[in-house]
């Protein structure tokens, strides 16, 4: 048991290493090349957030002639339409599409699909209804698209955090981040986030009768960047400037935050590649060599020198990681939670592991499987 442990330790630390090469491998490619944009948003009761992220979307430093923005209001309840329709009578590059209470629909998913239908533009550009865009956002994200690359994945930053479990949320969540930029840097992928991303719109056409056929898991956002590395011969460029970065919110409870987390957990059906599986499955086993060996320890007192050697090598490599990730995004203030954010990880993930495979989460008031919603 020993022995295993520390082999499963190194492994996972050489893993770690070698991902984090992938920054070094980060290109800052810039293009000056003008593209006509569709930015898609869905919108479910989003009332709170809604003005300021159309606002941002209105105010970008890019030609308003070759850039359109489509809402997609997917059955809100609130004042959200209200505030689409004030949008759109005022912007004549805003146009909006809904999907009406007590239609059938895959959350998300189909509000985006009729918003993609609507798109013209060449280059489709993704972002979330509760994130504010810097003036030079768009141009920024779209100037990493050369004839190799097909689609870029930005960055969605929380907000700076007031307190100590806003700011063990935020790591968490930017670990998460950092890592599907770090697969895309050694030539794989393995995620992103809707909220930050721009892809060509001929890849859509490609995939689009998959895309109209999936059901709650995977996310759109896996979805597309799998599709786009495995199925097309296009790249996965990176966008890291400060300029590029979108600001989001965390979670609003300790509920919202365990929900999220089994939201993301549930991958469903795969499309990862066997290099993006060579990391998680013995990473998984690691950490249930982990939990195994610490209740040993709680109950014998056995296996704690091999528990503290593993434990000590994952938070070198752990931080090393992060570290580096954090400078790249130009966020190492967050770096001061790493130590409770580690130590609350080692529970979580298994916890993650578990429950979101095996049972249902919630997202937006409603329960979810991985394949549908769950009638409550």
């Amino acid at each position: 048991m020993n022995t295993i442990l520390i082999i499963f330790a190194v492994i996972y630390a050489l893993s770690i290493i070698y991902l984090l090469t992938g920054f070094y491998r980060i290109g800052n490619r810039r293009s000056r090349e003008i593209f006509h944009i569709s930015t898609v948003v869905a919108a479910h009761n989003e009332e709170k957030y809604l003005e300021k992220c159309l606002q941002s979307l209105a105010s970008q430093n890019y030609p308003v002639a070759k850039y359109e923005v489509i809402i997609a209001d997917d059955r809100s309840n609130d004042n959200t339409p209200r505030i689409i329709k004030n949008f759109c009578d005022n912007y004549d590059n805003f146009k909006s599409t809904r999907v009406e209470i007590g239609e059938t629909a895959i959350p998300k998913k189909t509000a985006l699909q009729r918003a993609l239908e609507m798109a013209k533009g060449e280059i489709i550009v993704s972002t979330d209804a509760d994130c504010e865009h810097h003036e030079n956002w768009m141009q920024t994200l779209v100037s990493h698209f050369d004839d190799k690359v097909g689609i870029v994945i930005g960055h969605a930053a929380y907000s700076m955090p007031g307190n100590l479990w806003q700011g063990i949320d935020a790591l968490d969540y930017f670990s998460q981040r950092a890592l599907g930029a770090a697969f895309a840097g050694v030539g794989s992928s393995y995620t992103c986030t809707a909220a930050n991303l721009a892809y060509r719109r001929s890849i859509y056409e490609e995939f689009e009768n998959d895309f109209k056929g999936l059901k709650v898991r995977p996310a759109e956002d896996n979805f597309i960047v799998n599709y786009v590395h495995h199925k097309t011969g296009y790249k996965i460029a990176v966008a890291t400037e400060q300029e590029s970065i979108v600001e989001t919110n965390g979670a609003q409870s300790f509920g919202h935050f365990f929900n999220q987390r089994f939201r993301w957990g549930a991958y469903g059906e795969s499309r990862l590649g066997t290099g993006v599986l060579l990391f998680f499955i013995p990473t998984l086993l690691f950490y249930g060599l982990i939990t195994v060996a610490a209740i040993s320890f709680i109950i014998t007192g056995s296996h704690w020198n091999a528990l503290l050697i593993a434990l000590s090598i994952k938070l070198i490599a752990d931080f090393a990681f992060l570290y580096k990730a954090a400078g790249v995004y130009h966020c190492k203030y967050l770096m001061k939670y790493f130590p409770p954010s580690w130590l609350f990880n080692l529970i979580l993930v298994p916890l993650i592991i578990v429950k979101s495979n095996l049972s249902t989460f919630k997202w937006k008031d409603k329960k979810y499987t991985q394949t549908a919603e769950v009638e409550t």
